[in-house]
């Protein structure tokens, strides 16, 4: 899960630390969510790393690193949809 996506989730969960009376639980909440944020940086972290270790492996190799794929634009219409549309109207 991403950093952010994380973030996200955590937030939805509405949990406000100041509100809970017991400190002991408090302070737990506080360590429970540093330690999920730095173990997520570091697993993404890693994923990277791996996959760059493997690119390398395959090079050794004599085969094709991983190949980077760019992102679609979303704002692009590739298909002809508003022809579709058309089509289905007449």
């Amino acid at each position: 899960m991403k950093l952010e996506a994380l973030k996200q989730l955590l937030a939805s969960l509405d949990i406000n630390l100041d509100e809970i009376k017991d400190e002991r639980y408090a302070k737990a909440f506080r360590i429970l969510f540093a330690i999920i944020e730095t173990q997520n940086e570091e697993i993404e972290f890693f994923k990277t790393e791996v996959q760059k270790l493997r690119d390398e492996i395959n090079l050794l190799k004599g085969e094709k690193a991983k190949p980077k794929i760019r992102g679609s634009k979303k704002n692009e219409d590739i298909s002809s949809e508003k022809e579709r549309e058309n089509i289905k109207l007449t």
